[in-house]
């Protein structure tokens, strides 16, 4: 089997967006997930693609527009990662939140995983919502969005990023970010104020109390008592988290079209 030079291109441009969405989507940019399987998967699912995927009617014809093209790839696939992460960092500044108020984030460690230092909670949390994501096939998700892409933006062609409504979708994601941010931890945050407002009212009634280090001791056994507690409605905001990243993915290929 002989293969033309634009055969080749066409197989460039498929691994180009499959290498974006591997950058940051979740599960698949992951440290733990091992370079060698992720390059292997990454191939696999070019070549499965590779003489099904609709193509551009106008192919780049020089150098500098086949690499204008192949960053233009890279940058879809980037985005559609990029969207499908926002869960994780939400839920992840959530646990950062409660970790500042049950005064565990002096506790922070790198982890290896991440190549970050994160605080215990915020891992926890990490750890609840990719258990959750797994569970409601989030990773297929991410590569139906990947296939779908192609029926919007065909291989070769650049997305019409220079659009007002994806300016307006990617500032409302990041506001969503932080909602969902202050959403997941106040509970936690309002039980932690209660705690300080009773530790308050005893260093009134007995100053000789050192309600400092009591808070110390206090605040993370109230604290776990807490996610305890809301950790069931954390996993169904999460789950309705995952149908909003679905509607998310399908807005903006909308809006690239």
């Amino acid at each position: 089997m002989i293969l033309s030079l634009t055969q080749l291109e066409i197989l460039f441009f498929i691994l180009a967006r499959i290498a974006g969405v591997f950058i940051q989507a979740p599960i698949f940019s992951s440290r733990s997930f091992p370079a060698t399987a992720k390059i292997a998967f990454a191939l696999w699912l070019s070549m499965t693609l590779w003489f099904v995927t609709p193509v551009s009617r106008q192919l780049p014809d020089s150098l500098i527009s086949f690499l204008l093209v192949l960053l233009a790839e890279v940058g879809l696939g980037f985005t559609i990662g990029f969207i499908c992460n926002i869960i994780f960092t939400a839920v992840q500044s959530a646990g950062e939140l409660m970790d500042v108020q049950m005064g565990l984030s002096v506790a922070s460690a790198l982890d290896p995983v991440f190549g970050a230092v994160i605080s215990i909670i915020g891992r926890l949390t990490f750890y609840i919502s990719l258990i959750v994501f797994i569970t409601l096939d989030g990773h297929h998700l991410i590569l139906s969005a990947f296939h779908k892409s192609f029926n919007v933006v065909p291989a070769g062609q650049i997305a019409n990023f220079a659009t007002y409504n994806l300016v307006s979708q990617i500032t409302g994601l990041g506001t969503m970010l932080w909602l969902t941010a202050i959403k997941l931890s106040a509970p936690l945050l309002l039980l932690i104020f209660l705690a300080d407002f009773t530790f308050g009212i005893v260093s009134r009634v007995a100053p000789q109390v050192n309600v400092f280090m009591l808070g110390f001791q206090v605040k993370p056994l109230l604290g776990l008592f807490g996610i305890t507690l809301i950790l069931p409605f954390m996993i169904r905001y999460i789950a309705k988290l995952v149908e909003v990243i679905g509607e998310q993915l399908v807005l903006f290929l909308n809006i690239i079209k």
